[in-house]
């Protein structure tokens, strides 16, 4: 019988049914690991289970707007049940609109409100209602995924950069005030991933090849790369690991 580095873990994923989500949710469900799956409500959410538990990995989807905070109760609730605990919170639900956000002085308000709403606040109701699963686990662990811009900022997009900036701020904080009850925080910071989040860089040859012109290892990420990371970090083998930002973006030179 073969072992995971994430075996009997209960992992609740958030942005799981596409992009950077799929592949974390492949890889720990690989690595051993029971899953539930939050995303919008949909086809979508509905295939990623399905293609798990084709792979033999026991999974479920616990739908949720982030948003809402009623909806992300009834998903950790649901989550819970279905697992029978929760030792990993992997909060990936995101949005990147470059079509969209801009610079603060031509920044449409609504537009900086529902990213900060989605990015952000989404990233604090699933923490505030898994905490109290996550402090009951023997190795408790909250991964956020912020990004890059986090901490080196974006020209363009100014409501993403303080949407993933706060992330780290958060994550720090909840890992100084619950670190003494066994609990571990740490953000993950990707670089360029190529996921469909980035599709519009990614079908612009010259634009794709300034990016990876501009990373020490001369290319844009993959998301198995972020999940191999993520993995790490959710297991038991991470157990020094906290209140820190994990950085996984081949070398980005701003």
């Amino acid at each position: 019988m073969t072992h995971g580095q994430l075996d009997d873990r209960r992992i609740l994923i958030t942005g799981a049914a596409g992009g950077q989500g799929v592949a974390v949710a492949r890889r720990f469900g690989a690595e051993g690991a029971s899953l539930a799956l939050s995303d919008l409500p949909g086809p979508a959410l509905d295939a990623q289970v399905d293609v798990l538990r084709a792979a033999g990995i026991r999974a479920t989807a616990v739908p949720a707007d982030v948003r809402d905070e009623r909806e992300v109760t009834a998903a950790v609730r649901d989550a819970v049940s279905f697992l029978g605990g929760l030792d990993v919170l992997y909060n990936n639900a995101g949005v990147y609109w470059p079509d969209r956000d801009a610079p603060v002085d031509r920044l449409d308000r609504h537009v900086f409100d529902e990213i900060i709403a989605i990015n952000t606040t989404g990233v604090f109701l699933f923490a505030k209602h898994a905490l109290p699963h996550l402090l009951a686990s023997s190795d408790g662990v909250l991964l956020n995924v912020a990004s890059v811009a986090a901490y080196a900022g974006d020209p363009d997009c100014h409501a993403y950069a303080a949407s993933k900036g706060a992330l780290i701020s958060l994550t720090r904080s909840i890992a100084q005030r619950y670190g003494e009850f066994g609990l571990r925080a740490i953000v993950i910071c990707p670089g360029f991933i190529a996921t469909p989040m980035v599709d519009w860089l990614l079908q612009d040859d010259e634009a794709a090849g300034r990016v990876a012109n501009a990373t020490a290892l001369r290319r844009i990420g993959q998301p198995s790369e972020v999940a191999a990371v993520a993995t790490f970090l959710a297991s038991t083998a991470a157990s020094f690991v906290t209140s820190t930002e994990v950085v996984v973006h081949g070398g980005l030179v701003k």
